[in-house]
């Protein structure tokens, strides 16, 4: 009764059975390299099939909190505006994106760890780019982030008849 998703590009890449592009490798060493997307620490690498921590964190989504997220639950306001790591497995079909849907895209995403990082009390220390407000990546590499995130869907689940009911 698990469903399973394994057969996206990526899954197929890392059994050796497909090829990623130019612009899909760049991607991902963008989301693997601290000094670029830094994208590992939250959401796993290509060891972790599920691409998260499964860890509650503050990613700067919010400089005051409406909502507090885990703080809501604990009562503890050191966990205020903190949230789960979604899994990055077949983001292509999630959208909106965020705890809170206020993104319609990945590309807003990808834009926003790039430059719309708001700081607050309880800003995890991963965030280490607060600063400057995001990784700050060029069109390029927002491209080519968007291309390797992209790989980790996998339409044959989706479209399986026997998870139709």
């Amino acid at each position: 009764r698990t469903l399973i998703s394994a057969n996206s590009k990526f899954d197929r890449y890392s059994l050796g059975e497909a090829t990623l592009t130019p612009q899909e490798l760049n991607g991902l060493d963008v989301f693997l390299r601290e000094d670029k997307g830094d994208c590992f620490h939250c959401h796993g690498n290509p060891n972790n099939p599920l691409w998260t921590d499964n860890d509650f964190h503050n990613n700067g989504l919010d400089a005051t909190f409406t909502d507090l997220g885990l703080g809501g639950v604990t009562g503890d306001p050191n966990d205020n505006g903190k949230f789960r790591s979604p899994s990055l497995r077949n983001l292509a079909f999630t959208a909106p994106y965020m705890h809170d849907g206020r993104f319609a895209t990945l590309d807003e995403v990808i834009d926003f760890y790039s430059g719309g990082l708001q700081n607050s009390s309880t800003i995890d220390p991963l965030m280490k780019n607060i600063d400057q407000g995001g990784v700050q990546l060029s069109d390029q590499d927002k491209d080519d982030l968007k291309a390797f995130l992209l790989t980790l869907s996998d339409p044959s689940f989706l479209n399986n008849p026997a998870f139709q009911n």
